[in-house]
């Protein structure tokens, strides 16, 4: 912010003779823009090859499903959790301060801008711990899941050797963690988990300079962890049970003055997970919350292919199943353009489906908007929770 205090100190003395509400009017216009500048600073810092290029020069993947997404994430297996506790997609935070849904346990972090998105940028040389805001410990219990994307940075332009990212299930922050080590030298993902017990598999990093997805699930006792579309851990029997979620990013670089940005976006925290065929057998129906959405829009993330690939194995496995595919929104903007969004967002979900071999004719579409609330909407995870895609069982 240096620099904004810099430009409001050099236009004071042209400033004085104006009145009350020219000055403000032109106080706000001066500070918008220096803001900017600032912004742009830390986002071509982040990244340096013209903000959404990766390391061979070319645009940034989008996280929406591309043409060539459904087969490089077929074999996706990870189901997110019902019931959202947790949820941080940094809307309402003001760019320049620290999180406002975020304990600081160690370094610094604060929320800044880049491509025009709000993300968490976390800054100092040896660790930047941060955790969500619990009143308690045991809030993870003991069937969950937990997504955030992270940011890979461009390693030679940054001079970085390797990338770290621990998550500490423990409230002491030391024991009952996992580390994924982002490795230069190979392109590889590597680490360990739960004490060093088991290793973390090596797969291939993929894009620099651009956003890669991490999820975890954990069900009484089995613990998986996924970086993009690829397990990278497998564990049948967790040291004990989880009781906080905290995670640390840092990286080795030589040779800069100025430390890396390193950055996360999009956390999300849920109860329940992979029990779809219990469920509809149960029930009638599954619902779920984790097909995620470009906001306002009905593009569909690859990271959510998990359940649309369990959904096609169900639908296969089962070859007289028909579906409702039925849409609901939170209550953001107006009641007629919800149920446009819902019902084009079950279509998305719809063709999803098909493209992956299934007749048509088994699945139909409903969008009912934010008709049928299942809270007050009042909280980011209450609107979670209400952006939904029920599949109804057909009698």
């Amino acid at each position: 912010m240096n620099r904004i205090v810099k430009i409001l100190i050099i236009c004071c003395t042209f400033f004085f003779g104006f009145n009350i509400n020219v000055q403000a009017q032109f106080w706000k216009k001066l500070k918008k823009k220096a803001e900017k500048i600032v912004e742009k600073e830390i986002d071509e810092t982040i990244n340096p090859n013209s903000k959404t290029k990766d390391s061979k020069g070319k645009k940034a993947s989008s996280e929406k499903i591309s043409a060539d997404a459904p087969n490089l994430w077929r074999n996706f297996k990870f189901v997110p959790g019902e019931n959202v506790i947790f949820y941080d997609d940094l809307q309402f935070e003001e760019t320049g301060e620290f999180p406002s849904r975020w304990d600081l346990v160690k370094g610094n972090a604060e929320v800044a801008k880049l491509n025009g998105e709000k993300v968490i940028i976390l800054t100092a040389e040896n660790a930047n711990i941060i955790k969500p805001l619990f009143d308690k410990t045991g809030y993870l219990g003991d069937e969950f899941t937990i997504e955030y994307d992270v940011l890979i940075p461009n390693f030679f332009d940054e001079k970085i050797w390797h990338m770290e990212n621990e998550i500490f299930f423990d409230s002491r922050i030391y024991n009952k963690s996992i580390e994924v080590v982002f490795d230069e030298s190979t392109k590889k993902t590597r680490g360990w988990a739960s004490n060093k017990n088991f290793k973390v598999e090596g797969v291939p990093l993929g894009n620099q300079n651009d956003w890669h997805h991490i999820s975890i699930s954990y069900y009484k006792g089995k613990f998986k962890m996924y970086y993009d579309n690829k397990r990278i851990s497998n564990i049948p029997k967790f040291d004990s049970n989880p009781e906080i979620f905290a995670l640390n990013l840092w990286c080795y670089y030589q040779g800069k003055k100025q430390h890396p940005y390193l950055a996360i976006k999009n956390i999300r925290i849920a109860h329940g997970g992979g029990q779809m065929y219990k469920r509809i057998v149960a029930d009638g129906k599954y619902v779920t919350n984790g097909i995620i959405f470009d906001s306002g829009t009905s593009n569909i993330k690859k990271s959510s292919l998990g359940i649309i690939n369990k959904v096609v194995n169900v639908l296969n496995e089962n070859k007289d199943w028909k579906f409702d595919i039925i849409g609901h929104t939170d209550n953001d903007g107006d009641d007629e353009s919800n149920i446009k969004l819902s019902s084009d967002r079950a279509e998305a979900v719809k063709k999803a489906i098909i493209d992956q071999g299934i007749d048509a004719a088994r699945l139909s579409i409903i969008g009912k908007g934010e008709s049928e609330p299942l809270n007050t909407n009042k909280t980011p995870e209450e609107k979670a929770n209400n952006r939904r895609v029920e599949f109804v069982k057909k009698q």
